[in-house]
């Protein structure tokens, strides 16, 4: 099943956790706890909302003004509580991956070890501050959100969030060392 199909069960779930939201604020709730393993966009949330809103498996509500304007807000049917649950009870699908980075350092012998090095240390940069990030999160998750039921549930995500981060971390500190390694050894070689 493609990706938008199941983003409909993310924003389902969102829903099912944080009733009587926007998209705006699904957006913004999705950007504080799945950004890591499931994003969203705008221009994709709100035509899936329609859908889901066709189909009764959510409803809209006109909620009371904050500020100057009324805002859409949407909350689960009883339908799509049902829909959700049978979604939750199927096993997911296998991951279908696909990484840029992986894709140029399989065909790294076309260019100077120089180049691969220098994309795998922008990658580490952007790995570590991202996991300071998630470290900050998590944090922040333990000191506000102790009395919620789903906080053991957040916590597993952000853990294996956190250890798929240590090891692309080490991983790429290996590999930096490896492509110096051959840096050295191809000191001949033209970057291209």
């Amino acid at each position: 099943m493609a990706k938008s199909n199941k983003s409909r069960y993310a924003l389902l779930g969102m829903l099912a956790l944080f009733p009587k939201r926007s998209g705006y604020d699904l957006k913004k709730l999705m950007g504080i706890s799945t950004q890591y393993f499931w994003k969203e966009t705008y221009s994709s949330i709100y035509p899936i909302l329609g859908e889901l809103e066709n189909e009764g498996l959510i409803a809209q509500h006109v909620s009371e003004p904050q500020g100057a304007r009324k805002r859409k807000v949407f909350s689960l049917t009883p339908e799509g509580q049902n829909v959700l649950k049978e979604w939750l009870n199927k096993s997911p699908e296998p991951e279908q991956l696909r990484n840029e980075l992986l894709l140029k350092l399989f065909f790294g012998e076309i260019v100077a070890p120089t180049l691969n090095k220098k994309h795998l240390e922008d990658f580490l940069k952007r790995t570590k501050n991202k996991k300071e990030m998630y470290v900050r999160i998590k944090k922040q998750l333990i000191d506000e959100e102790q009395e919620s039921q789903g906080l053991p549930f957040w916590l597993m995500t952000m853990e294996y969030g956190l250890k798929q981060l240590q090891s692309a971390i080490e991983w790429s500190e290996e590999t930096i060392q490896q492509l110096s390694e051959l840096e050295k050894k191809n000191l001949n070689v033209k970057e291209t």
